[in-house]
């Protein structure tokens, strides 16, 4: 095979293409290996770092300690606060009780005067049955008894003409009662008790009986008792109404229910 100066070249510039190539790639790989180690060196000979922790300075005492600091701190901030010019007092509100004024009368809205048709002379009162009733003797009539033997005439006892039934209480109703006429009750000589006619019955104390109210409750004559809005006070077990100098009727108001007329 003729030898050629070509193909010879060929082979020359493959082997030393090659063989740059091996020496790039080590040189490379060196380089590498180099700055790792450089690396590792400076981490190895690299001072080492320490961190303590600080505790806050109430986390390092006791409950006692912890309390007085704390307090010094109140009385710190309570010294550096503003002085206020005006301060606020808190005062207990003071609700007073509404007193019972002894000269007001209850009036209902269709409040009228009456003249009830009424005849006062020979009227009495007794208690029957849970009632105070107001009646009148008639006089006796005579009854005929017929017999056997004859026809006899015989007298009768006294007759009673009901007038007016009172109911019988013995204490005042929770919800007062307006008045709703002039006329409040019945004297004890029989007329009528009209409430703007209170000159009339002061002349009485407060043991004497004037009569009896529309609801049933007695009524007596001036005394200093502390009574209700309506007048009235308990007394031995009853309860009553009293006139006095100061009210400007006979009664305030009814404590019951009245009856009408």
């Amino acid at each position: 095979m003729p030898f050629r100066t070509k193909d010879f070249l060929l082979f020359l510039l493959t082997v030393a293409f090659i063989l740059v190539g091996i020496t790039a790639t080590l040189q490379s790989d060196i380089s590498k290996r180099s700055t790792s180690s450089s690396f590792s060196a400076l981490l190895v000979s690299s001072e080492e770092v320490t961190y303590e922790a600080v505790l806050p300075e109430a986390a390092a005492l006791d409950r006692t300690g912890r309390l007085t600091l704390l307090r010094e701190k109140i009385a710190a901030l309570v010294l550096d606060s503003p002085a206020v010019e005006n301060p606020v007092v808190l005062t207990e509100e003071v609700v007073e009780e509404k007193a019972v004024v002894p000269s007001a009368v209850l009036y209902c809205p269709r409040y009228t005067a009456i003249t009830p048709v009424w005849e006062p002379t020979g009227l009495r009162f007794e208690v029957v049955e849970g009632a105070r009733l107001v009646y009148r003797e008639v006089a006796a009539v005579p009854l005929v008894v017929e017999n056997a033997t004859g026809t006899s005439a015989a007298m009768s006892g006294p007759a009673r003409t009901l007038v007016l039934q009172l109911p019988l209480r013995g204490a005042p109703l929770a919800t007062k009662t307006c008045l709703h006429s002039d006329v409040v009750g019945i004297a004890t000589d029989g007329s009528l008790i009209r409430n703007n006619e209170q000159a009339l019955y002061r002349v009485f104390g407060a043991e004497t009986l004037v009569g009896y109210a529309l609801d049933g409750f007695p009524i007596y004559g001036v005394s200093t008792a502390v009574t209700d809005e309506c007048g009235g006070s308990s007394a031995s077990g009853e309860y009553r109404y009293y006139l006095s100098a100061e009210r400007e009727g006979v009664l305030g108001c009814f404590g019951g229910v009245p009856v009408t007329l």
